[in-house]
């Protein structure tokens, strides 16, 4: 190679600096590619967690008056009811171990206990959907709850929780039994149970509290909530049990019932012929409780019978018969005697009224226009393999 004779360096020709410049010119080319194919997969790999742990979350599972219920608060909700079962059906099966049941006496035992494990597992497979509508339910107390200006104070939810764990903060003062000089004491007094400690609460509640995290993922806050959600389903149970009304649309009837169509037919072929009603049913009804008495059922409203045969009765009128009517007891030939309009409740129709009400409102707002599911089964999480230390 030559060199500059004035400067002493070597002389690049005009071929070599040309492919010098053409070999920096692709490493620039080189380099920009390699600096976005990185900037692209940082995006992408950014969009992918963006949309998994952020925006995939955040999506609703239902929309209740506009108000979403997340994926995310979902999802822990679910593992949550999956640890309660899991951890009562280990329980049970831990007390079953303790069982023989070739022991006779120990029998009806063993016999229980399996029935609540099969009745837990199978209540267990449905936790996804019963979890979704519970968490429905729970957001429509709470929104009619905020409009009857219904609350529960910090100071309420503290009480409740103490409770559910045993703990009486502030416990009532036993009232002693007088003891007479000529009483005769015939019972061998039993060690008196040691009330919980506030350190103790203040151990089980922490140590529960973890357990829970570790087993479902749900924070303390969720876990307070759901002691809070069930104190607002009582107090708007109290109040909607106060607003049921004491009288309403009531029937006066009777029936006979038979086991097959064929008896129901003939029955009905009785009756057109000029039989006593009364008569047939001490004869032909099968339900005990009333075919001694002509089949009659007294005055009775709606949701009082299933559904089969209070759509016909209902839509009877005074003196008006039956075809026959099946239900899940066999068929049915009904008498209407009697329909008043107002008429008022007994005590324990009304007494039923009250104990449902919380229900029977419920049943109408799952199915209104306010309440959209959105869920679908890519929600549902993944089990977590529960601990119970």
């Amino acid at each position: 190679m030559l060199k500059n004779p004035q400067l002493g360096q070597p002389f690049v020709s005009k071929k070599q600096f040309s492919k010098r410049e053409r070999e920096e010119r692709q490493k620039r080319i080189l380099t920009i590619f390699a600096v976005v194919t990185i900037a692209l997969v940082v995006v992408v790999l950014g969009y992918g967690y963006y949309q998994e742990y952020l925006v995939k979350p955040a999506q609703p599972v239902a929309l209740v008056n506009g108000k979403g219920i997340s994926t995310r608060d979902y999802q822990a909700m679910v593992q949550y009811q999956r640890f309660q079962y899991s951890s009562t059906i280990a329980n049970l099966q831990a007390q079953l171990s303790l069982l023989d049941p070739t022991v006779e006496e120990q029998q009806f035992l063993v016999q229980y206990y399996q029935q609540q494990v099969q009745s837990l597992q199978s209540q267990a497979s449905s936790v996804p959907s019963q979890t979704l509508e519970n968490m429905i339910d729970d957001e429509l107390i709470r929104q009619e709850a905020a409009k009857r200006g219904i609350q529960v104070t910090a100071d309420e939810l503290q009480k409740d929780i103490e409770q559910q764990f045993g703990y009486e903060s502030n416990p009532p003062t036993p009232t002693p039994t007088p003891i007479t000089a000529t009483a005769q004491i015939t019972i061998t007094p039993q060690p008196t149970e040691v009330p919980m400690t506030q350190d103790q609460f203040t151990k089980n509640y922490g140590d529960y509290v973890v357990l829970v995290r570790k087993n479902a993922g749900l924070s303390e806050a969720a876990f307070r909530r759901v002691f809070e959600s069930s104190l607002y389903r009582t107090r708007l149970q109290e109040a909607l049990a106060k607003e049921v009304s004491t009288s309403a649309e009531q029937v006066h009837a009777r029936h006979i019932l038979v086991a097959t169509e064929d008896e129901a037919k003939k029955v009905a072929d009785r009756l057109k012929a000029g039989e006593d009603f009364a008569a047939l049913a001490k004869e032909l009804s099968t339900d005990t409780s009333n075919k001694d008495t002509g089949g009659d059922l007294g005055w009775f409203g709606r949701g009082q019978m299933v559904a089969e045969f209070e759509d016909a009765v209902f839509a009877l009128q005074p003196g008006q018969t039956s075809d026959p009517v099946k239900t899940s007891y066999g068929y049915h030939i009904i008498n209407l005697i009697e329909r008043d309009a107002n008429r008022p409740l007994d005590e324990s129709a009304l007494e039923q009224k009250r104990s449902s009400a919380l229900d029977d409102w419920l049943t109408v707002q799952r199915q209104s226009e306010a309440v959209v599911r959105k869920w679908s089964s890519d929600k549902v999480p993944p089990a977590i393999t529960s601990s119970t230390s």
